[in-house]
């Protein structure tokens, strides 16, 4: 059997569309909301090294159910994950397999995920009523929805062992789900914003309607 000493790399690019912000922060704290979201994949996610909650340096326990599998492999039912870094800059957070069945088949495992929000770009004068070019100035502009990009650096224990692509799916599809729930969450806002602006408006009619019978 000839052992693998090559760092390979496996990467994907899922577009969202929930808010960025809201999506970021969800990436972040994920470990609490995936079992609740997807349970037919993650049984359970446990901190078990508390650095600061879940500051770099805090590992995770992640139970997977027995559907999760990943291709010509045993069922990978648990996995150690240690939590390298979160760049609230550049929208990146790093980790490292250090415990579960990934590790029998790779000899270093350590995935990363960076946020893209998507940027609309619009031309204003700078003062009103100006049209020169050189008046003009452009804007970035943060709107809903972006690219967040997964990719993976591994090393196979030997060359029989294959990618991790059953991996590379579930990881796809977990992200589309936990759009879906950010897009909720905020639709769920959005309504309840709604209801108590309906209800001051009700208020201010009521107040107005009475007014006008006094005088």
């Amino acid at each position: 059997m000839v052992v693998s000493s090559v760092v390979d790399t496996l990467e994907l690019a899922v577009e969202f569309k929930s808010p960025a912000d809201k999506f970021w922060e969800a990436l972040k704290t994920w470990s609490s909301i995936l079992p609740e979201v997807l349970p037919e994949t993650y049984r359970s996610i446990e901190v078990v090294e508390d650095v600061n909650g879940e500051k770099n340096g805090s590992v995770t326990l992640w139970k997977m159910n027995p559907s999760t599998l990943i291709e010509g492999a045993p069922v990978m039912m648990e996995e150690k994950k240690k939590l390298g870094s979160v760049d609230e800059v550049t929208k990146t957070i790093t980790y490292s397999v250090v415990g579960g069945d990934l590790l029998k088949l790779y000899k270093s495992y350590e995935p990363n995920f960076t946020l893209i929000p998507k940027i609309s770009t619009s031309t204003s004068a700078k003062n009103e009523g100006d049209v020169v070019d050189d008046k003009v100035e452009e804007k970035d502009e943060i709107v809903g929805g972006g690219t967040v990009k997964w990719s993976v650096k591994y090393e196979k224990v030997n060359e029989m062992v294959p990618e991790p692509n059953m991996v590379k799916a579930m990881i796809f599809k977990t992200l589309l789900i936990l759009d879906e729930h950010v897009l909720s969450k905020q639709n769920e806002v959005v309504e309840q914003d709604e209801h108590i602006l309906s209800k001051q408006n009700q208020v201010v009619e009521q107040k107005e309607q009475t007014e006008v019978i006094t005088n």
